[in-house]
């Protein structure tokens, strides 16, 4: 935990971007400034947020928390599937090994939420009832839990992000079928493990984003996990008294 005094000092001082001569070509992302080198990706992970494909500022601290729940969640899981990464010999910084990308990211939903164009409730609320390959019944409520978690891919290489089946994808030659029916095995028991840990916090996860990869001839997690940057958290004690009078849910995430 950081001091007060430490935390005071460093909301006028945020990490924007970096340039660090020396490690490699520099690559740019959302919140992420990832450094190439042989084999590997140095990635530090910035003070920007961003939302709606656009980013809009930075935060004090946010790329320390970013990183190390992230770096939390691999460790947490390495029982469930291995991950990329090597070290995190800063709070800000990531090493990780490099991997083939699977061009598909993974969403794991509990809960039929959102307002973005991929998410589910926007789909539902404009007549999807075939989501995704998910079929869903008539008269669900916005932020209803689902009877089991779906997964709703989504598109990864294209300018935005576009909602994808399992029988597109693999017609579509995105993915074999083997390949994403081991993916999903792998995200549906992340997403479980991920909902028991936020519970015994007093939270729900509510829909997180996965990203795979292949390291070794193995499927592995790349990317981040669990964090706020990549799911939807809501505080559990509240949750069921707002969702029968239709408000919004106190939530705990970007």
């Amino acid at each position: 935990m950081l001091a007060e005094k430490v935390l005071r000092e460093g909301l006028h001082q945020v990490i924007e971007s970096t340039d660090f001569q020396g490690l490699g070509r520099r690559e740019s992302g959302k919140v992420r400034d990832i450094y190439l080198q042989a084999g590997r990706r140095i990635l530090v992970t910035t003070d920007r947020i961003s939302a709606f494909d656009r980013i809009l500022g930075t935060i004090p601290f946010k790329g320390q928390v970013l990183n190390q729940i992230a770096a939390f969640w691999f460790e947490q899981t390495r029982d469930i599937a291995p991950n990329h990464v090597e070290a995190v010999p800063d709070p800000n910084v990531m090493v990780v090994r490099e991997c083939e990308q699977l061009p598909l990211e993974f969403v794991v939903r509990g809960y039929i939420t959102g307002v973005t164009e991929t998410s589910a409730w926007h789909n539902y609320s404009k007549g999807v009832r075939n989501f995704c390959g998910n079929i869903l019944p008539e008269g669900l409520r916005k932020d209803q839990k689902f009877p089991r978690p779906i997964l709703t891919p989504t598109t990864k290489l294209e300018k935005h992000d576009r909602p994808i089946s399992r029988e597109e994808a693999v017609s579509e030659g995105l993915i074999s079928a083997a390949d994403f029916d081991a993916a999903a095995e792998l995200c549906f028991r992340l997403y479980e493990r991920g909902v028991r840990v936020a519970a015994g916090r007093g939270l729900i996860l509510v829909d997180t984003k996965y990203e795979i990869g292949r390291l070794d001839g193995r499927l592995v997690v790349t990317d981040e996990i669990h964090t706020p940057d990549s799911s939807r958290y809501w505080y559990a004690d509240t949750y069921e008294e707002l969702f029968m009078a239709g408000r919004e849910q106190r939530k705990l995430d970007k």
